[in-house]
């Protein structure tokens, strides 16, 4: 197994120290740093989570000897793997752990690297690219060439274009595939609510269609874990020899990993031989499981509780310990500042000053430093399309109709412009070169493959071996594309500007003519400008936001998810609409729904659709340091004003003003 180092006073203070002077004094945090066994970690917002997590590696690296055997540190995202690498690569010892034998990453690419892909290499079926996007727009892109799908989607009384088109950007690999053959014709999919039956003609089309991805190296990150699920079964010593190489297993993040990613690590490391450690809190659990038997990580008995909160103080730590509908906890706020707390009331004809008045907090709260804080609105939904039925708030648009969410039709993804955006966006954030040359390099060997050009030995060309088949048609050629690609959309506005891309392709594309016969109208659509407003160049997580100022204050705009992980100096959390399905009793407004037990005027369980949106606002209302706004309809926060301005709320009733001014 391993050895974990005594911890004494004298340690404690090093590793602290070491790590930009933590205390790690707190009973629970020395517990989870003692612990070489199985573990679960209930951690509140802002408690210092992965600062622990880096402390732990810290003190693993003191007397980790063995070269054959390493802790594996796993995370649902790139954005956690990158919080913890970046805390333990300034350390001294620890970052020997992110090398071999050691492996720090995400849970897909841990599941790619030790499971999928070598089973993968051993059905001798290509790899090309693993996106979801990427797949729904080249499966859409494909899909009228089957048939029967394409009369499906045409017949106006079957009414089954829009689910058509949802089975077809996800089409999964069910792990009981059949067909392992090295070009498979058909390929058995994971169903979907209400998607027909194998045996049927739009089973079996679906089928092939999942096939032709497969022979053209195409995946979606499910695919992976279905193929991982049947190298365990094909090979059960595989899961033996998985905790052998990793005796310690941290579960980073863990509420965010769900479903059969959730059910494999389990399999995987929830075993003798194998201390499975996992870190997370339940109450965050924002992602959706769509699965017929959704699966979430819920903390075991003798779970570690991590209680405190640094982001924030006693007032806004007692108001989200009544929302923790998950996992109850207390949360103790020691966060140094008092938090100001505003309820915004509004109607229908006073919605549009909502983000106004709460800039005018803000400003009052904080002066001429407003211009330097860091400050939010956010809904539960970006946008939805219009209901008949009384008027209701049912997202982001409704506050700011200039608002739209920028992530873009899935149908375009795999175009060439909106993946060398992501070039652009990660370039200007001063991401890895080597992680920006790999989106330049996928959006490129799109292009070569819809030339018609391949690699050698006539294989398939990729975002890996992209280069290499320039050169081989020209050695001139890659360093002419990545001069242009340079010029245009790393220093340049090519993606933004349609002037811009214009003039770029302009330029590209005489270099990998002459262009194949019958293959223009492709290429042109390949090659097609995408609108979209400018990203946020500072921050690619920051890319589907907007924002609006109020004189020197930048207000930014975004989903409770945008902000999920982030500490904020202000936020505020609008009404909004929550769906889990068409169903009445599978909608709600979040706040309407949310407010009366957070204030204490009931004590009703949340469950169903109100479970989701209690998580939704749980996350929203534990981002600020400062200061916390809540905005809903005036005519349902009638049982609310007295509670909220007994525990120190300060109402701003926008229809009142209204109403004065027009008198």
């Amino acid at each position: 197994m391993f050895e974990i180092l005594p911890l004494t006073p004298e340690l404690l203070a090093e590793l602290g120290a070491e790590l930009g002077g933590c205390d790690f004094t707190d009973p629970s945090q020395a517990d989870f740093l003692a612990k070489a066994t199985p573990c679960d970690v209930q951690a509140a917002p802002g408690n210092g989570k992965t600062t622990l997590l880096a402390a732990k590696l810290a003190l693993l690296s003191r007397n980790w000897l063995t070269r054959r055997r390493g802790v594996c540190v796993i995370s649902h995202t790139n954005a956690a793997r990158t919080e913890v690498e970046d805390l333990i690569a300034r350390h001294p010892t620890a970052a020997r752990l992110t090398a071999y034998p050691h492996f720090t990453g995400t849970v897909t690419a841990f599941i790619n690297q030790y499971l999928a892909l070598p089973y993968l290499r051993g059905l001798g079926w290509s790899v090309r690219q693993i996106d979801d996007d990427a797949f729904a727009a080249e499966a859409l892109r494909r899909y009228p060439n089957w048939g029967v799908l394409d009369s499906l989607a045409k017949n106006p009384k079957l009414k089954l274009k829009r689910g058509l088109e949802d089975w077809i950007a996800n089409l999964v690999l069910d792990p009981a595939f059949t067909d392992a053959a090295i070009s498979p014709s058909s390929l058995a999919v994971r169903r979907r609510k209400g998607q027909h039956g194998v045996d049927t003609p739009c089973g079996k089309a679906l089928a092939q269609l999942k096939a032709s991805m497969v022979k053209s190296g195409l995946y979606r990150y499910a695919d992976m874990t279905a193929l991982a699920w049947r190298a365990l079964r094909e090979n059960p010593a595989l899961a033996e020899r998985l905790r052998d190489r990793f005796p310690l297993v941290i579960l980073d993040e863990a509420q965010d990993t769900h479903g059969e990613q959730l059910r494999l690590l389990e399999h995987v490391f929830k075993q003798d031989g194998a201390a499975f450690q996992r870190l997370g809190d339940s109450n965050q659990t924002l992602y959706e499981d769509d699965g017929t038997a959704p699966a979430y990580w819920t903390p075991g008995p003798g779970c570690i509780p991590l209680d405190t909160s640094r982001r924030f103080g006693g007032e806004i730590a007692g108001f989200a310990s009544r929302l923790t509908a998950r996992q109850a906890q207390t949360i103790v706020g020691l966060g140094i500042r008092p938090a100001s707390r505003v309820m915004f009331l509004f109607d229908e004809g006073t919605i549009g000053g909502v983000l106004e008045a709460f800039a005018a907090e803000a400003r009052a709260l904080w002066g001429d430093d407003c211009s330097r804080r860091d400050v939010w609105a956010v809904a539960s939904r970006h946008n939805l399309p219009a209901k008949k039925g009384a008027w209701q708030p049912k997202s982001l648009v409704d506050y700011h109709p200039a608002y739209r969410s920028e992530g873009g039709s899935r149908g375009k993804a795999n175009l060439l412009c909106r993946q060398l955006r992501k070039a652009a966006v990660h370039h200007a954030a001063a991401r890895p070169p080597a992680e920006v040359g790999e989106m330049l390099a996928v959006g490129i060997s799109g292009l070569a493959r819809a030339h018609g050009w391949k690699a050698a030995n006539e294989r398939p060309i990729t975002a890996h071996n992209v280069w290499a088949a320039l050169s081989r048609r020209d050695l001139a050629l890659p360093r002419a594309v990545r001069r242009v690609l340079r010029d245009y959309v790393l220093a340049g506005d090519a993606v933004w500007d349609q002037g811009a891309w214009q003039a770029f392709t302009e330029l590209l594309l005489p270099l990998f003519a002459p262009h194949p016969d019958g293959a223009e109208d492709d290429i042109a659509a390949f090659c097609g400008f995408v609108a979209e407003q400018k990203a946020d160049l500072t921050d690619p997580e920051r890319r589907s936001t907007k924002q609006v100022r109020f004189d020197e204050l930048t207000l930014r705009l975004g989903s409770i998810h945008s902000v999920k992980g982030k500490s904020v100096d202000g936020i505020l959390v609008v009404e909004s609409e929550v769906w889990k399905g068409s169903s009445a009793g599978e909608q709600c407004i979040d706040l309407t729904t949310v407010l009366p037990r957070a204030f204490g005027v009931t004590d009703q369980p949340f469950t169903g659709v109100g479970l989701t949106a209690a998580t939704n606002v749980f996350v929203g209302v534990t981002r600020p340091r400062e200061l916390l706004g809540l905005a809903l309809r005036k005519s349902e926060a009638t049982a609310l004003m007295g509670p909220a301005t007994d525990q120190g709320w300060k109402l701003v009733d926008l229809v009142a003003q209204a109403t004065e001014l027009k008198e």
